[in-house]
């Protein structure tokens, strides 16, 4: 009896074990089967964000040159157009009856001439958004401020503190598409008469300021009425800081100017592939 006993025992223990086993065995599938599945799904992720950045930098890499080709254009007709139209009136006046004169208008032609070429020179440098890459974001905003300038519409202010620092080639893409777009509202929408940029280096972050002295606007009201672009492209230069882990804020006050600032942590810096 006692055999009996001990070996129904032994049985409900072997079934017991059996039973664990298996219990453990299926919370090992379903662990691995789970882990796999975020592990796909994680992929996926980075694939979709991988693209996503990959899209975005195209798109403002097309837009940079949009831009520029307009600033160009806009350059050419109303700078170097005009040097050489007054090449063209000094060349047709020049004569040769008296020397002395016709000497100094020749001398004031070639002048005129290489200064043409050097607004042509500078200008082909913006030609290519990779170019960022070569002269840094610093030296290329105040080109872009050196244009404003000219055209005797606005006061700008342009200064730089700390040591340069570089970003990110593809980051600093983002960073001067987000001040382009900036500028671009103020130009457009704010009916200012001056424009200030400032860039602080600093140990963990770059800090970016644009303002004007414009009209300001209702931060509340940027999808509704005139100023429904001004909101797209906020949109849009927001969602730009974000994919560069950057932040974005934005203070306006109706006749008081807008401000916009931008901070770029370097700590963040890393590579999506």
């Amino acid at each position: 009896m006692k055999t009996d006993t001990s070996n129904i025992d032994i049985l409900v223990m072997i079934i017991s074990a059996t039973i664990v086993l298996i219990i453990l065995l299926c919370f090992l599938i379903s662990f691995i089967f789970i882990y796999k599945s975020r592990q796909a799904r994680h992929l996926l992720e980075v694939k979709e964000i991988r693209e996503r950045y990959d899209r975005e930098i195209l798109v403002t890499q097309l837009e940079i040159k949009e831009q520029t080709l307009k600033n160009i254009s806009e350059e050419i007709h109303d700078n170097v157009g005009q040097v050489l139209s007054l090449v063209i009136l000094n060349l047709s006046s020049i004569e040769f009856a008296d020397l002395h004169v016709a000497a100094r208008k020749i001398e004031h032609v070639t002048n005129l001439v290489k200064k043409a070429i050097s607004d042509l020179r500078n200008l082909s440098k913006t030609l290519d958004s990779e170019n960022i890459a070569d002269v840094g974001l610093a030296q290329i905003i105040g080109f872009e401020l050196d244009l404003i300038e000219k055209t005797g519409l606005y006061q700008v202010s342009f200064k730089v503190t700390g040591q340069e620092r570089r970003l990110d080639p593809s980051r600093e893409i983002v960073v001067y598409r987000i001040i382009q777009e900036s500028i671009n509202n103020m130009i457009k929408h704010a009916q200012a008469s001056a424009i200030t940029i400032s860039l602080a280096f600093s140990t963990g972050e770059l800090a970016i300021e644009i303002a004007d002295n414009g009209k300001g606007f209702d931060l509340a009201l940027l999808n509704t009425g005139d100023i429904r672009n001004s909101g797209a492209g906020i949109k849009n230069m927001k969602s730009r800081a974000g994919l560069i882990d950057a932040a974005l804020d934005i203070k306006s006050i109706p006749s008081q100017g807008t401000r916009i600032t931008l901070k770029i942590p370097f700590a963040t810096q890393k590579s999506l592939y």
